[in-house]
């Protein structure tokens, strides 16, 4: 094992980004949406409509 800062560290990285993807699907079941705008794609995170949990998009914005 090699020493480095936290910031170098792969599975804390990984760690880090489901964690944060975690949250916005509570977010989103809790508050009926969510919706994430980044280089032009937008992705949206709601209640399904059929009694599923989640329904995910990714659309182009405009």
């Amino acid at each position: 094992m090699s020493k480095g800062t936290l910031l170098y560290n792969n599975w804390l990285l990984g760690g880090v980004a489901v964690l944060i993807v975690l949250a916005i699907a509570a977010v989103a079941s809790l508050n009926g949406g969510v919706a994430l705008e980044m280089g032009g794609l937008e992705m949206t995170l709601a209640p399904h409509e059929n009694g599923g949990l989640l329904h995910l998009s990714f659309v182009r914005a405009a």
